[in-house]
């Protein structure tokens, strides 16, 4: 029995809302100011609110309503059969009553089948609609429980069901974890713990007012009480337009700046405010293709493409530097606008006959008539995205000249690649808005955070060797200068371990958790790594400290009954499975897996059937689970059930020894003995010598 524990243009015009003065406002990091939520700015600013609303960010996340949903159904109100040919899985989504369901099944087991609810629409139904659904819910909280990601997704221009992005390479069914980094970013921050990725326990409505401006408590109450003086800022909230360019780029690209996150000590998705320099928040590593690549760029990759334009480099550093605002107001949907916005946009900065007489237009005649023209439609190109299959989105590297826009079925995505990637910091691009006095990163600090980052492209994205032994040599370099980071550690120790350096990850991980002896990530790589060199012992005491510290860390919890079990505690070991089931049942199957195991080799077979069912019906293909359940079912004497879990088990595993052998039993209890020696005979053929296989066939040959 093997124990499986898995441990995601334009540069001068001058508007309200964009680049105002260069006066900054108080920065809010240290103020005591809460979150207060939207609701409570609507009183003073009703416009804005209705108006935000409309927009994708304040659409961004939702409760879906089938009577405005543009989702479209059949006749009999289902989607068309969506499949993942590599995996056999297909989905179909459907409406009953106000939910939306997707149901999975399989061509090839008509007895699977798997429904779960949509609790949040993700997207603001410009490009897609995906969707979230909670699992795991032990509290009375509506929206308490571990966040997931559905298989399917609405591609709004398209009209059509398909795959959800990324889901074509790898089919993550119900269990791809919503990390914070990603609801951050589509949401209000919202409330989650630290150990489990996915644990929720509030989730907002959308991007809220507060992302931009800042927590409005201490806003709200002065206005209330009369404060504050008529024209003049508001100390005590945000006004972006008032930052510099840096600062006010900074809010937009919490989420519009594609890249690896690598987050500063202390920091998390939740922990920036506007006004900070993003840079004091987190570093941004991407691929150098995705910042040079003049055809390949990504959904959210806005910022960083705009970086790559003329029209951003030539106004770097100005009063009137080009940012987001410049061109969109952010309470107002780019639909709303009037027809000839972006044009006037542009005007303001390339409206002299200069300008105009190098418009490319060859049927441009004079200044008026090159104004006439759409500048965004000759200026970004409109294309297929590298990481959304079915949707054209604009590129925001505004240039004088395009290449071919390419549409979204001609891009290939998620290939492999032999050689390493380089990645670039390009935070450091927005830090040189930032005064030079107020960097603070030192250059083993720099070291650390861009180890960090290949670290997390290793094993996120492009899972190579090559990346090893670097990013050790760098976190090794960085740890030793004194670079005080839990992460680093617990970098460094799995990078050890991929390189099978156990013994040296042991050290690196056991001073990291003395270190820190509060953080739940540390012990559990090093239980880890103990199991891995055979040390279940020694694995069991830091595995039950990551449990105490994070209770919801289900992989902790799976990974410290597997201590158990191999330290010879099989009821202890029992226990843990059933918690970890309990507090997670749709994401492990394993964990039912695990408990139905050990609950039949402790001579309980009626019991095991039950949590073998369940692991069956999360994971149909998971042979060790139709072996354990047909094993169950077999010492209990139901042989036809038997019979089914075995024969499905050497379906998707044709030379799986426990299948071949049990069920090789039952044909010798039905008295079909040429069948049995058949089965026997195989199994010698593959595990030579095997015991239980020889005595059966030196009975068949006896009678």
């Amino acid at each position: 029995m093997r124990l499986f524990i898995p441990t995601f243009l334009i540069c001068a015009l001058v508007v309200a809302f964009g680049c105002g003065e260069s006066e900054e406002a108080d920065l809010p990091r240290g103020s005591t100011a809460t979150f207060v939520g939207d609701e409570a700015c609507a009183n003073c600013h009703a416009d804005i609110y209705s108006s935000y609303h409309e927009t994708g960010m304040g659409r961004s996340v939702s409760r879906f309503d089938p009577a405005t949903a543009p989702e479209q159904f059949n006749a009999a109100g289902r989607s068309p059969e969506v499949c993942h040919d590599a995996s056999g899985y297909c989905y179909v989504a459907f409406v009953r009553g106000d939910t939306l369901f997707q149901h999975e099944f399989r061509r090839d087991d008509p007895e699977h089948g798997r429904t779960y609810a949509a609790s949040h629409v993700v997207g603001s139904g410009n490009a897609t609609r995906s969707y979230f659904m909670v699992a795991g819910a032990l509290e009375d909280a509506l929206d308490a429980g571990y966040y997931t990601e559905m298989p399917l997704t609405w591609y709004v221009e398209r009209e059509l069901w398909d795959l959800s992005p990324g889901y074509e390479q790898t089919n993550n069914r119900f269990e791809r974890p919503i990390v914070p980094e990603c609801m951050t970013c589509h949401n209000g921050p919202p409330e989650f713990e630290t150990g489990p990725q996915n644990y929720y326990t509030e989730v907002p409505l959308g991007i809220t007012c507060e992302r931009c401006h800042g927590p409005a408590s201490e806003h709200v109450e002065t206005q209330l009480a009369g404060g504050g003086v008529e024209g003049e800022p508001d100390p005590t909230i945000v006004n972006p337009a008032r930052l510099d360019a840096g600062r006010q780029l900074a809010v937009c690209q919490q989420c519009h700046l594609t890249g690896v996150t690598v987050f500063k000590p202390g920091e998390d998705p939740t922990t920036f405010r506007p006004g900070m320099a993003l840079s004091d928040n987190r570093a941004v590593f991407a691929r150098r293709e995705q910042v040079d690549d003049p055809e390949a760029f990504g959904i959210s990759s806005h910022a960083l493409r705009m970086m790559q334009s003329v029209c951003f480099t030539a106004t770097r550093g100005l009063n009137d530097a080009l940012t987001c605002t410049t061109c969109h107001d952010p309470h107002r949907s780019t639909a709303s606008m009037e027809a000839d916005h972006f044009n006037t946009t542009c005007r303001s900065c390339h409206g002299s006959e200069a300008h105009m007489a190098a418009c490319a237009r060859p049927e441009v005649a004079s200044v008026e008539e090159a104004m006439t023209g759409n500048c965004v439609s000759c200026h970004m190109q409109r294309s297929g995205t590298s990481d959304i299959p079915h949707v054209l989105f604009t590129d925001h590297w505004i240039r004088r000249t395009l290449p071919p826009p390419r549409p979204p079925e001609d891009i290939e995505r998620g290939g492999v690649r032999s050689i390493p990637f380089t990645l670039v910091d390009v935070t450091a691009r927005e830090a040189v808005l930032v005064r030079e006095d107020e960097r603070t990163q030192s250059d083993a600090e720099a070291e650390v955070s861009e180890a960090l980052a290949y670290w997390t492209f290793y094993e996120t994205e492009h899972r190579l060797p090559a990346y090893l032994p670097g990013i050790s040599e760098h976190l090794r370099r960085g740890l030793a200068a004194g670079v005080d980071r839990p992460e680093a550690h617990r970098a460094l120790g799995r990078a050890l371990a991929a390189m099978d350096s156990l013994r040296a990850a042991e050290q690196v991980l056991a001073i990291g958790a003395a270190r820190w002896p509060n953080d739940p990530f540390l012990p559990y790589e090093l239980g880890t790594v103990r199991l891995r060199l055979g040390d279940a012992d020694g694995a069991i005491e830091p595995l039950r400290s990551a449990v105490v510290a994070a209770p919801r860390f289900t992989e902790a919890r799976l990974k410290y009954a597997e201590a158990l079990a191999a330290g010879g505690q099989a009821e202890a070991a029992i226990a843990a499975y059933r918690e970890a089931a309990r507090r997670d049942p749709a994401r492990h199957p394993t964990a039912w897996n695990n408990l139905g195991f050990h609950l039949l080799r402790l001579g309980r077979p009626a019991v095991a059937v039950d949590a073998l069912r369940q692991a069956v019906v999360l994971d149909p293909v998971l042979a060790e689970a139709r072996a354990n359940y047909g094993a169950a079912l077999l010492a209990i004497e139901r042989l036809g059930e038997a019979t089914v879990q075995f024969e499905a088990a050497l379906r998707y595993r044709p030379d799986y020894i426990p299948a071949l052998g049990n069920l090789g039993v039952i044909r010798v209890q039905q008295g079909r003995q040429a069948e049995a020696r058949r089965l026997f005979e195989h199994v010698l053929r593959l595990a030579p010598g095997d015991r239980q296989a020889t005595t059966y066939l030196n009975q068949l040959n006896d009678d």
